[in-house]
Protein backbone atom coordinates (compact mmCIF):
# COMPACT_ATOMS: atom_id res chain seq x y z
CA UNK A 1 0.00 0.00 0.00
CA UNK A 2 2.67 2.10 0.44
CA UNK A 3 4.39 1.55 -2.45
CA UNK A 4 1.26 2.40 -3.96
CA UNK A 5 1.02 5.58 -2.52
CA UNK A 6 4.82 6.93 -3.17
CA UNK A 7 4.19 5.96 -7.02
CA UNK A 8 1.19 8.21 -7.03
CA UNK A 9 2.91 10.78 -5.90
CA UNK A 10 5.50 10.58 -8.09
CA UNK A 11 3.13 10.29 -10.80
CA UNK A 12 1.39 13.13 -9.46
CA UNK A 13 4.59 15.09 -8.94
CA UNK A 14 5.25 14.82 -12.52
CA UNK A 15 2.39 15.86 -13.56
CA UNK A 16 2.55 19.34 -11.85
CA UNK A 17 6.04 19.52 -13.08
CA UNK A 18 4.83 19.57 -16.94
CA UNK A 19 1.90 21.64 -16.32
CA UNK A 20 3.94 24.17 -14.90
CA UNK A 21 6.65 23.93 -17.82
CA UNK A 22 3.67 24.22 -20.10
CA UNK A 23 1.24 26.20 -18.90
CA UNK A 24 -2.15 27.55 -20.48
CA UNK A 25 -2.13 31.24 -21.32
CA UNK A 26 -5.92 32.72 -22.14
CA UNK A 27 -6.28 35.58 -23.55
CA UNK A 28 -9.68 36.60 -22.73
CA UNK A 29 -12.32 39.87 -22.43
CA UNK A 30 -11.69 40.34 -26.08
CA UNK A 31 -14.27 40.20 -28.92
CA UNK A 32 -12.58 37.44 -30.72
CA UNK A 33 -13.81 36.93 -34.16
CA UNK A 34 -13.22 32.84 -34.89
CA UNK A 35 -13.80 33.45 -38.65
CA UNK A 36 -15.02 29.80 -37.81
CA UNK A 37 -17.94 28.04 -40.00
CA UNK A 38 -20.63 29.78 -37.75
CA UNK A 39 -18.98 32.89 -37.86
CA UNK A 40 -18.55 32.63 -33.80
CA UNK A 41 -17.52 35.39 -31.70
CA UNK A 42 -16.25 34.26 -28.04
CA UNK A 43 -14.46 36.38 -25.26
CA UNK A 44 -11.83 34.42 -24.37
CA UNK A 45 -9.07 31.89 -26.30
CA UNK A 46 -7.10 29.04 -24.04
CA UNK A 47 -3.80 28.25 -25.72
CA UNK A 48 -1.19 25.69 -24.15
CA UNK A 49 2.00 24.74 -26.63
CA UNK A 50 1.05 27.39 -29.37
CA UNK A 51 -2.48 25.95 -30.19
CA UNK A 52 -5.48 27.14 -29.14
CA UNK A 53 -7.02 24.52 -26.76
CA UNK A 54 -10.19 25.84 -25.82
CA UNK A 55 -13.04 29.05 -26.44
CA UNK A 56 -15.57 30.40 -24.44
CA UNK A 57 -16.81 33.36 -21.92
CA UNK A 58 -13.40 35.26 -20.02
CA UNK A 59 -14.95 33.69 -16.34
CA UNK A 60 -15.25 30.06 -17.95
CA UNK A 61 -11.60 30.10 -19.24
CA UNK A 62 -9.75 32.10 -16.31
CA UNK A 63 -11.85 29.21 -14.11
CA UNK A 64 -11.09 26.23 -16.16
CA UNK A 65 -7.38 27.39 -17.02
CA UNK A 66 -5.95 29.08 -13.66
CA UNK A 67 -5.23 32.28 -13.29
CA UNK A 68 -0.94 32.06 -14.16
CA UNK A 69 -0.84 33.20 -17.63
CA UNK A 70 -3.57 35.88 -18.80
CA UNK A 71 -4.00 38.41 -21.40
CA UNK A 72 -6.28 41.42 -20.86
CA UNK A 73 -7.30 41.93 -24.64
CA UNK A 74 -9.19 45.47 -23.04
CA UNK A 75 -12.80 44.69 -24.84
CA UNK A 76 -10.85 45.05 -28.58
CA UNK A 77 -11.50 43.34 -31.81
CA UNK A 78 -9.32 39.98 -32.68
CA UNK A 79 -8.96 38.16 -35.85
CA UNK A 80 -6.64 34.90 -37.16
CA UNK A 81 -3.91 36.35 -38.32
CA UNK A 82 -3.18 37.94 -41.89
CA UNK A 83 -1.78 35.22 -44.17
CA UNK A 84 0.01 37.16 -46.77
CA UNK A 85 -0.64 35.57 -50.33
CA UNK A 86 0.96 37.74 -52.99
CA UNK A 87 4.44 38.54 -51.50
CA UNK A 88 8.20 37.72 -50.86
CA UNK A 89 9.37 37.88 -47.34
CA UNK A 90 12.90 37.73 -48.52
CA UNK A 91 13.05 39.90 -51.39
CA UNK A 92 11.40 42.22 -48.94
CA UNK A 93 13.97 41.64 -46.27
CA UNK A 94 17.03 42.29 -48.51
CA UNK A 95 15.44 45.38 -49.78
CA UNK A 96 15.09 46.31 -46.82
CA UNK A 97 18.65 45.60 -45.66
CA UNK A 98 19.73 47.56 -48.86
CA UNK A 99 17.39 50.44 -48.23
CA UNK A 100 19.18 51.47 -45.42
CA UNK A 101 21.95 52.76 -47.20
CA UNK A 102 20.36 53.95 -50.28
CA UNK A 103 18.71 57.57 -50.68
CA UNK A 104 14.96 57.65 -50.15
CA UNK A 105 13.68 59.44 -53.29
CA UNK A 106 10.05 58.64 -52.40
CA UNK A 107 8.61 62.45 -52.59
CA UNK A 108 11.37 64.20 -55.27
CA UNK A 109 9.30 65.94 -57.85
CA UNK A 110 12.37 67.48 -59.94
CA UNK A 111 15.11 65.54 -61.45
CA UNK A 112 17.68 68.00 -60.44
CA UNK A 113 17.12 67.27 -56.72
CA UNK A 114 17.65 63.53 -57.59
CA UNK A 115 21.06 64.32 -59.50
CA UNK A 116 21.77 66.78 -55.94
CA UNK A 117 21.20 63.85 -53.60
CA UNK A 118 22.96 61.36 -55.60
CA UNK A 119 25.51 63.68 -56.56
CA UNK A 120 26.02 64.37 -52.43
CA UNK A 121 25.66 60.13 -51.79
CA UNK A 122 28.44 59.38 -54.44
CA UNK A 123 31.16 61.73 -52.32
CA UNK A 124 31.61 59.59 -49.43
CA UNK A 125 31.93 56.36 -51.80
CA UNK A 126 34.97 54.31 -52.69
CA UNK A 127 35.47 53.83 -56.33
CA UNK A 128 33.15 50.80 -58.34
CA UNK A 129 30.75 50.97 -55.30
CA UNK A 130 27.66 50.69 -56.05
CA UNK A 131 25.42 53.75 -54.79
CA UNK A 132 21.53 53.46 -54.97
CA UNK A 133 18.23 55.28 -54.67
CA UNK A 134 14.37 54.29 -54.55
CA UNK A 135 11.27 55.46 -54.51
CA UNK A 136 11.38 57.79 -57.47
CA UNK A 137 7.85 57.83 -58.96
CA UNK A 138 7.48 58.88 -62.48
CA UNK A 139 3.58 60.12 -62.00
CA UNK A 140 4.82 62.71 -59.69
CA UNK A 141 7.76 64.02 -61.14
CA UNK A 142 6.71 67.13 -62.37
CA UNK A 143 10.58 68.80 -63.48
CA UNK A 144 12.67 67.00 -65.87
CA UNK A 145 11.27 63.42 -67.41
CA UNK A 146 13.29 64.05 -70.19
CA UNK A 147 16.39 63.69 -68.30
CA UNK A 148 15.59 60.21 -67.00
CA UNK A 149 18.38 58.54 -69.10
CA UNK A 150 21.44 57.32 -68.36
CA UNK A 151 23.61 60.68 -69.23
CA UNK A 152 22.02 62.61 -66.48
CA UNK A 153 23.27 59.71 -64.37
CA UNK A 154 26.72 59.64 -66.18
CA UNK A 155 27.41 63.47 -65.90
CA UNK A 156 27.32 62.66 -61.67
CA UNK A 157 30.02 59.70 -61.53
CA UNK A 158 31.13 57.78 -64.06
CA UNK A 159 33.55 55.68 -61.54
CA UNK A 160 30.43 54.49 -59.24
CA UNK A 161 27.90 51.77 -60.08
CA UNK A 162 24.72 54.25 -59.95
CA UNK A 163 21.29 52.65 -59.72
CA UNK A 164 17.76 54.24 -58.89
CA UNK A 165 14.33 51.86 -58.26
CA UNK A 166 11.21 53.22 -58.47
CA UNK A 167 8.34 53.06 -56.22
CA UNK A 168 7.22 49.98 -57.28
CA UNK A 169 10.25 48.11 -58.15
CA UNK A 170 9.41 47.73 -62.03
CA UNK A 171 12.14 50.60 -62.94
CA UNK A 172 15.87 50.59 -62.18
CA UNK A 173 17.47 53.92 -63.83
CA UNK A 174 20.89 53.32 -63.95
CA UNK A 175 24.58 55.11 -65.24
CA UNK A 176 26.68 53.55 -67.68
CA UNK A 177 29.39 52.22 -65.15
CA UNK A 178 26.60 50.03 -63.88
CA UNK A 179 25.65 48.58 -67.56
CA UNK A 180 29.17 48.05 -67.86
CA UNK A 181 29.24 46.34 -64.75
CA UNK A 182 26.57 44.51 -66.15
CA UNK A 183 28.11 43.89 -69.57
CA UNK A 184 25.17 44.72 -71.09
CA UNK A 185 25.78 46.69 -74.28
CA UNK A 186 23.66 47.24 -77.54
CA UNK A 187 24.04 43.40 -78.60
CA UNK A 188 22.64 42.21 -75.46
CA UNK A 189 19.10 40.52 -75.35
CA UNK A 190 16.28 41.53 -73.33
CA UNK A 191 15.96 38.93 -70.61
CA UNK A 192 12.81 36.95 -70.44
CA UNK A 193 10.02 38.89 -68.52
CA UNK A 194 11.78 41.97 -69.14
CA UNK A 195 13.20 44.80 -71.89
CA UNK A 196 16.43 46.74 -71.73
CA UNK A 197 15.47 49.83 -73.23
CA UNK A 198 17.22 51.40 -76.29
CA UNK A 199 17.33 54.89 -77.97
CA UNK A 200 16.73 55.01 -81.20
CA UNK A 201 20.07 53.98 -82.43
CA UNK A 202 19.86 50.82 -80.35
CA UNK A 203 21.89 51.85 -77.60
CA UNK A 204 20.93 50.85 -73.78
CA UNK A 205 19.46 54.43 -72.66
CA UNK A 206 19.96 53.39 -68.88
CA UNK A 207 16.51 51.92 -68.17
CA UNK A 208 15.48 48.87 -67.60
CA UNK A 209 11.89 47.22 -67.32
CA UNK A 210 10.65 44.29 -65.73
CA UNK A 211 12.42 41.24 -64.66
CA UNK A 212 15.29 42.54 -66.36
CA UNK A 213 16.13 44.66 -63.26
CA UNK A 214 17.35 41.58 -62.13
CA UNK A 215 20.30 41.82 -63.92
CA UNK A 216 21.29 44.75 -61.14
CA UNK A 217 20.38 42.66 -58.00
CA UNK A 218 22.76 39.71 -59.85
CA UNK A 219 25.85 42.34 -59.51
CA UNK A 220 25.05 43.69 -56.45
CA UNK A 221 27.41 42.93 -53.38
CA UNK A 222 26.87 39.47 -52.02
CA UNK A 223 25.25 39.04 -48.78
CA UNK A 224 26.89 36.65 -45.71
CA UNK A 225 25.34 33.94 -44.50
CA UNK A 226 25.03 36.18 -41.23
CA UNK A 227 23.70 38.86 -43.13
CA UNK A 228 20.64 37.11 -44.90
CA UNK A 229 19.26 36.46 -41.59
CA UNK A 230 19.79 39.43 -39.94
CA UNK A 231 17.72 40.71 -42.98
CA UNK A 232 15.19 37.76 -42.50
CA UNK A 233 14.85 38.56 -38.82
CA UNK A 234 14.38 42.24 -39.49
CA UNK A 235 11.77 41.40 -42.35
CA UNK A 236 9.43 39.68 -40.34
CA UNK A 237 9.56 41.70 -37.35
CA UNK A 238 8.84 44.38 -39.66
CA UNK A 239 5.53 42.06 -41.31
CA UNK A 240 4.57 41.75 -37.61
CA UNK A 241 3.51 45.32 -37.04
CA UNK A 242 1.06 45.05 -39.94
CA UNK A 243 -0.55 41.50 -38.43
CA UNK A 244 0.86 39.52 -41.05
CA UNK A 245 1.60 36.07 -38.75
CA UNK A 246 2.17 34.23 -42.41
CA UNK A 247 3.86 34.53 -45.96
CA UNK A 248 3.19 32.35 -48.77
CA UNK A 249 6.84 33.36 -50.12
CA UNK A 250 7.13 33.24 -53.77
CA UNK A 251 10.94 33.43 -54.04
CA UNK A 252 13.11 30.51 -52.43
CA UNK A 253 15.53 28.85 -52.88
CA UNK A 254 17.81 26.63 -51.24
CA UNK A 255 19.59 29.17 -50.00
CA UNK A 256 16.48 30.95 -47.78
CA UNK A 257 15.12 27.67 -47.64
CA UNK A 258 18.33 27.00 -45.26
CA UNK A 259 18.59 30.59 -43.41
CA UNK A 260 14.83 30.17 -42.51
CA UNK A 261 15.65 26.83 -41.35
CA UNK A 262 19.10 28.08 -38.66
CA UNK A 263 16.78 30.94 -37.44
CA UNK A 264 13.86 28.20 -36.98
CA UNK A 265 16.29 26.64 -35.09
CA UNK A 266 17.24 29.46 -32.98
CA UNK A 267 13.62 30.33 -32.41
CA UNK A 268 14.30 33.80 -33.94
CA UNK A 269 11.82 33.69 -36.77
CA UNK A 270 8.50 34.69 -35.69
CA UNK A 271 6.23 33.69 -38.45
CA UNK A 272 4.78 31.00 -40.56
CA UNK A 273 6.46 30.58 -43.74
CA UNK A 274 4.75 29.03 -46.67
CA UNK A 275 7.61 28.36 -49.80
CA UNK A 276 7.05 28.76 -53.22
CA UNK A 277 10.48 27.22 -55.32
CA UNK A 278 10.62 29.04 -59.13
CA UNK A 279 9.96 26.25 -61.60
CA UNK A 280 12.90 27.22 -63.38
CA UNK A 281 15.98 26.93 -60.14
CA UNK A 282 17.75 24.34 -59.12
CA UNK A 283 16.08 24.08 -55.59
CA UNK A 284 12.78 22.63 -57.27
CA UNK A 285 14.09 19.56 -59.22
CA UNK A 286 15.77 19.00 -55.67
CA UNK A 287 12.72 19.16 -54.01
CA UNK A 288 10.94 16.82 -56.35
CA UNK A 289 13.66 14.20 -55.48
CA UNK A 290 13.10 14.45 -51.80
CA UNK A 291 9.63 15.20 -51.80
CA UNK A 292 7.48 18.02 -50.08
CA UNK A 293 8.27 19.31 -46.54
CA UNK A 294 5.98 19.79 -44.42
CA UNK A 295 5.61 21.98 -40.80
CA UNK A 296 9.25 22.18 -39.94
CA UNK A 297 9.09 22.78 -36.53
CA UNK A 298 5.54 24.26 -36.93
CA UNK A 299 6.84 27.22 -39.02
CA UNK A 300 8.48 26.42 -42.54
CA UNK A 301 6.45 24.28 -45.01
CA UNK A 302 7.89 23.74 -49.01
CA UNK A 303 5.70 22.49 -50.75
CA UNK A 304 4.87 24.71 -54.26
CA UNK A 305 6.26 25.92 -57.46
CA UNK A 306 5.61 28.67 -59.61
CA UNK A 307 5.99 30.38 -62.87
CA UNK A 308 5.00 33.51 -64.52
CA UNK A 309 3.12 33.31 -67.83
CA UNK A 310 2.78 37.18 -68.03
CA UNK A 311 3.63 40.41 -66.80
CA UNK A 312 2.43 44.05 -65.61
CA UNK A 313 -0.45 46.01 -67.27
CA UNK A 314 1.31 49.20 -66.55
CA UNK A 315 4.71 47.85 -68.54
CA UNK A 316 1.90 46.55 -71.31
CA UNK A 317 3.12 42.82 -70.88
CA UNK A 318 -0.21 41.20 -69.66
CA UNK A 319 -1.13 38.68 -72.04
CA UNK A 320 -4.86 40.82 -73.43
CA UNK A 321 -7.36 39.59 -75.52
CA UNK A 322 -8.10 43.64 -76.69
CA UNK A 323 -4.96 45.07 -78.32
CA UNK A 324 -2.92 48.10 -76.62
CA UNK A 325 -3.58 51.35 -78.02
CA UNK A 326 -1.10 53.49 -80.21
CA UNK A 327 2.12 51.08 -82.14
CA UNK A 328 2.41 48.45 -78.88
CA UNK A 329 2.57 45.41 -80.40
CA UNK A 330 1.16 41.68 -78.31
CA UNK A 331 4.46 41.10 -76.49
CA UNK A 332 5.63 37.13 -75.92
CA UNK A 333 4.62 35.62 -73.09
CA UNK A 334 7.22 35.46 -70.00
CA UNK A 335 6.55 30.97 -70.54
CA UNK A 336 5.43 29.35 -73.30
CA UNK A 337 2.43 26.59 -73.03
CA UNK A 338 5.37 23.74 -73.31
CA UNK A 339 6.85 24.70 -70.21
CA UNK A 340 3.78 25.25 -68.03
CA UNK A 341 2.72 21.62 -69.21
CA UNK A 342 6.22 20.02 -68.34
CA UNK A 343 6.27 22.10 -64.75
CA UNK A 344 2.65 20.79 -64.37
CA UNK A 345 3.10 17.43 -64.37
CA UNK A 346 6.46 17.28 -62.32
CA UNK A 347 4.62 19.15 -59.64
CA UNK A 348 1.42 16.87 -59.58
CA UNK A 349 3.67 13.50 -59.69
CA UNK A 350 5.38 15.19 -56.47
CA UNK A 351 2.40 16.67 -54.64
CA UNK A 352 3.65 20.07 -55.37
CA UNK A 353 1.22 22.51 -55.26
CA UNK A 354 1.16 24.51 -58.82
CA UNK A 355 0.73 28.09 -58.84
CA UNK A 356 1.33 30.87 -61.71
CA UNK A 357 0.70 34.55 -62.37
CA UNK A 358 -1.50 35.09 -64.79
CA UNK A 359 -2.60 39.11 -64.73
CA UNK A 360 -4.34 39.60 -68.47
CA UNK A 361 -7.60 37.59 -69.36
CA UNK A 362 -5.74 35.52 -72.43
CA UNK A 363 -2.93 34.93 -70.07
CA UNK A 364 -5.68 33.25 -68.12
CA UNK A 365 -7.56 31.61 -70.83
CA UNK A 366 -4.03 29.94 -72.20
CA UNK A 367 -3.13 28.41 -68.98
CA UNK A 368 -6.53 27.09 -67.92
CA UNK A 369 -5.82 25.11 -71.47
CA UNK A 370 -2.83 23.59 -70.05
CA UNK A 371 -3.92 23.15 -66.72
CA UNK A 372 -7.62 21.41 -67.92
CA UNK A 373 -5.44 19.26 -70.12
CA UNK A 374 -3.17 18.03 -67.50
CA UNK A 375 -6.00 17.61 -64.85
CA UNK A 376 -8.68 15.72 -67.15
CA UNK A 377 -5.63 13.37 -67.55
CA UNK A 378 -4.03 12.74 -64.44
CA UNK A 379 -7.35 13.19 -62.03
CA UNK A 380 -5.39 14.72 -59.31
CA UNK A 381 -7.74 14.36 -55.97
CA UNK A 382 -6.51 17.94 -54.41
CA UNK A 383 -4.89 20.16 -56.27
CA UNK A 384 -5.52 23.18 -55.31
CA UNK A 385 -3.62 25.10 -58.37
CA UNK A 386 -3.22 28.93 -57.64
CA UNK A 387 -3.45 31.86 -60.81
CA UNK A 388 -1.82 34.75 -59.19
CA UNK A 389 -2.25 38.27 -59.33
CA UNK A 390 -5.45 38.25 -61.56
CA UNK A 391 -6.70 41.60 -62.88
CA UNK A 392 -9.13 40.39 -65.76
CA UNK A 393 -10.48 37.47 -66.01
CA UNK A 394 -13.79 36.28 -69.40
CA UNK A 395 -17.00 35.28 -67.90
CA UNK A 396 -16.40 31.95 -69.67
CA UNK A 397 -12.78 31.62 -67.33
CA UNK A 398 -14.72 31.93 -64.49
CA UNK A 399 -16.92 29.17 -65.84
CA UNK A 400 -13.66 27.32 -65.98
CA UNK A 401 -11.80 27.87 -62.54
CA UNK A 402 -15.29 26.36 -61.00
CA UNK A 403 -14.82 23.52 -62.86
CA UNK A 404 -11.23 22.85 -62.11
CA UNK A 405 -11.46 24.04 -58.98
CA UNK A 406 -8.99 26.39 -59.34
CA UNK A 407 -8.00 29.21 -56.57
CA UNK A 408 -7.76 32.80 -57.85
CA UNK A 409 -5.15 35.55 -56.29
CA UNK A 410 -5.41 38.97 -56.88
CA UNK A 411 -3.06 42.23 -55.82
CA UNK A 412 -6.02 44.94 -54.81
CA UNK A 413 -3.98 47.81 -54.66
CA UNK A 414 -2.14 47.09 -58.60
CA UNK A 415 -5.76 46.57 -59.70
CA UNK A 416 -7.10 50.01 -57.98
CA UNK A 417 -4.07 51.69 -59.58
CA UNK A 418 -3.73 50.61 -62.49
CA UNK A 419 -7.22 51.86 -63.09
CA UNK A 420 -6.23 55.26 -63.44
CA UNK A 421 -4.71 54.67 -67.21
CA UNK A 422 -6.51 51.52 -68.15
CA UNK A 423 -8.42 53.50 -70.99
CA UNK A 424 -5.09 54.55 -71.63
CA UNK A 425 -3.30 51.83 -72.51
CA UNK A 426 -5.95 49.09 -73.64
CA UNK A 427 -9.19 49.17 -75.69
CA UNK A 428 -12.03 49.99 -73.85
CA UNK A 429 -13.65 46.89 -74.16
CA UNK A 430 -11.23 45.42 -71.58
CA UNK A 431 -13.35 46.86 -68.90
CA UNK A 432 -15.95 44.23 -68.88
CA UNK A 433 -13.22 41.67 -67.68
CA UNK A 434 -11.48 43.82 -65.07
CA UNK A 435 -10.76 43.10 -60.95
CA UNK A 436 -14.27 40.58 -61.21
CA UNK A 437 -13.66 39.86 -57.52
CA UNK A 438 -17.22 38.84 -56.46
CA UNK A 439 -17.57 36.70 -59.63
CA UNK A 440 -14.59 35.16 -58.79
CA UNK A 441 -15.25 34.27 -55.17
CA UNK A 442 -18.97 33.16 -56.62
CA UNK A 443 -17.19 30.93 -59.38
CA UNK A 444 -14.28 29.46 -56.57
CA UNK A 445 -15.69 29.85 -53.88
CA UNK A 446 -12.56 31.60 -52.88
CA UNK A 447 -10.22 34.01 -53.30
CA UNK A 448 -7.03 35.35 -52.09
CA UNK A 449 -5.35 38.56 -51.87
CA UNK A 450 -2.07 40.40 -50.91
CA UNK A 451 0.07 43.21 -51.44
CA UNK A 452 2.82 42.08 -53.66
CA UNK A 453 5.48 43.29 -51.28
CA UNK A 454 8.01 44.35 -52.05
CA UNK A 455 7.19 45.54 -55.13
CA UNK A 456 4.18 47.99 -53.77
CA UNK A 457 3.20 50.97 -52.27
CA UNK A 458 1.72 49.22 -49.10
CA UNK A 459 2.17 45.76 -47.13
CA UNK A 460 -0.72 46.72 -44.95
CA UNK A 461 -3.60 43.68 -45.64
CA UNK A 462 -5.99 46.71 -43.67
CA UNK A 463 -5.22 48.93 -46.64
CA UNK A 464 -5.70 46.16 -48.96
CA UNK A 465 -9.40 45.29 -47.27
CA UNK A 466 -9.97 48.87 -47.78
CA UNK A 467 -9.35 48.54 -51.56
CA UNK A 468 -11.26 45.38 -51.90
CA UNK A 469 -14.65 46.27 -50.10
CA UNK A 470 -14.45 50.19 -51.27
CA UNK A 471 -12.68 50.01 -54.72
CA UNK A 472 -11.73 53.52 -54.63
CA UNK A 473 -8.45 54.96 -53.92
CA UNK A 474 -7.28 56.36 -50.68
CA UNK A 475 -7.15 59.97 -51.27
CA UNK A 476 -9.49 60.20 -54.36
CA UNK A 477 -12.46 59.37 -56.84
CA UNK A 478 -11.89 57.40 -59.73
CA UNK A 479 -14.27 55.42 -62.00
CA UNK A 480 -13.06 51.76 -61.66
CA UNK A 481 -14.85 49.28 -63.65
CA UNK A 482 -17.48 46.81 -62.70
CA UNK A 483 -18.60 48.78 -59.05
CA UNK A 484 -20.92 45.87 -57.75
CA UNK A 485 -17.43 44.04 -57.50
CA UNK A 486 -16.25 44.90 -54.14
CA UNK A 487 -16.49 42.95 -51.28
CA UNK A 488 -17.78 42.54 -47.77
CA UNK A 489 -15.33 43.35 -45.06
CA UNK A 490 -15.91 39.42 -43.76
CA UNK A 491 -14.76 38.31 -47.71
CA UNK A 492 -12.17 40.52 -48.01
CA UNK A 493 -10.59 39.30 -44.21
CA UNK A 494 -11.51 35.71 -45.23
CA UNK A 495 -9.42 36.30 -48.54
CA UNK A 496 -6.17 37.22 -45.66
CA UNK A 497 -7.05 33.93 -43.08
CA UNK A 498 -9.83 31.16 -43.72
CA UNK A 499 -9.05 31.04 -48.07
CA UNK A 500 -5.36 31.69 -47.48
CA UNK A 501 -4.77 28.90 -45.06
CA UNK A 502 -6.87 26.54 -47.42
CA UNK A 503 -5.02 27.54 -50.45
CA UNK A 504 -1.56 26.23 -48.82
CA UNK A 505 -3.52 23.00 -47.23
CA UNK A 506 -3.24 24.44 -44.23
CA UNK A 507 -7.12 24.84 -43.23
CA UNK A 508 -6.41 22.55 -40.36
CA UNK A 509 -3.97 24.35 -38.63
CA UNK A 510 -4.37 28.03 -39.44
CA UNK A 511 -6.89 30.73 -40.92
CA UNK A 512 -9.22 30.54 -37.98
CA UNK A 513 -9.39 30.81 -34.18
CA UNK A 514 -10.30 26.74 -33.75
CA UNK A 515 -9.22 23.91 -30.99
CA UNK A 516 -6.01 22.67 -32.22
CA UNK A 517 -5.33 25.26 -34.25
CA UNK A 518 -2.19 27.84 -34.15
CA UNK A 519 -3.00 30.67 -32.13
CA UNK A 520 -2.13 33.37 -34.56
CA UNK A 521 -3.87 36.32 -33.45
CA UNK A 522 -4.11 40.41 -34.35
CA UNK A 523 -5.69 42.28 -31.85
CA UNK A 524 -7.47 45.72 -33.93
CA UNK A 525 -7.82 48.82 -32.27
CA UNK A 526 -11.56 48.87 -34.10
CA UNK A 527 -13.96 46.45 -35.34
CA UNK A 528 -13.60 46.41 -38.70
CA UNK A 529 -16.51 44.43 -39.83
CA UNK A 530 -18.58 47.40 -38.19
CA UNK A 531 -16.82 50.17 -39.96
CA UNK A 532 -17.38 51.52 -43.46
CA UNK A 533 -14.89 53.55 -45.71
CA UNK A 534 -11.81 55.45 -44.86
CA UNK A 535 -12.62 54.56 -41.44
CA UNK A 536 -11.07 51.14 -41.78
CA UNK A 537 -7.53 53.25 -42.24
CA UNK A 538 -7.34 54.73 -39.09
CA UNK A 539 -7.53 50.61 -37.71
CA UNK A 540 -4.39 50.02 -35.35
CA UNK A 541 -2.67 47.00 -35.44
CA UNK A 542 -2.28 46.97 -31.02
CA UNK A 543 -0.89 43.47 -30.83
CA UNK A 544 0.38 40.60 -33.20
CA UNK A 545 0.07 36.84 -31.90
CA UNK A 546 1.74 34.00 -32.94
CA UNK A 547 1.90 30.40 -31.86
CA UNK A 548 0.11 32.04 -28.65
CA UNK A 549 2.84 34.16 -28.05
CA UNK A 550 2.82 38.02 -28.36
CA UNK A 551 5.27 38.51 -30.87
CA UNK A 552 4.62 42.55 -31.27
CA UNK A 553 3.23 45.35 -29.52
CA UNK A 554 1.93 48.45 -30.26
CA UNK A 555 3.71 50.55 -27.52
CA UNK A 556 2.50 53.89 -28.56
CA UNK A 557 -1.39 52.89 -28.33
CA UNK A 558 -2.63 52.51 -24.51
CA UNK A 559 -4.39 49.07 -25.23
CA UNK A 560 -6.56 49.95 -22.45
Amino acid sequence: MKYIKFVLVILISVILVSCSKNPVTVFYNGKIHTMDKNNSVVEAIAVKEGKIVESGTSDEMKSKYGKDKLVDLSGKTVIPGFIESEGSLVDFSLELARYNNMIDLKNVTDVSKIVAFVSEKVKNQKENAWVGGYGWDDENITEGMELITKSTLDKISLKHNIYLINKDGSIVWCNSKAFETMQITKQTPSPEGGEISKDENGEPDGLLFGKAINLVKEKLPKFTKEDMQNALQNGAQELLKYGITGVIDRNMSNESINAYKELIDSNKIPIHIYAVLTGSDPAFTEYLQKGIEQNYKNKLTVRAVTLDYDGALELQSAAMNENYKGEVKKKQPYTDEAAIEKTLREALDKNFQFTIKTVGDDAVTRVLKVIEKVVKEKNPKDARIRLEGIEFISPSDLLKIKELKIIPTIIPETNIFDSFYLDLVIAPEARKNFAMWNAMISNAGMLTAGSGFPFSQTISPLTEIYYMTNRQPMDTIINVPNPEQKLSVSDAVKSYTVWAAYSTFQENTKGSLEKDKFADMVVLSDDIFSLQGKALLNTKILMTIVNGIVAYENKEINVK
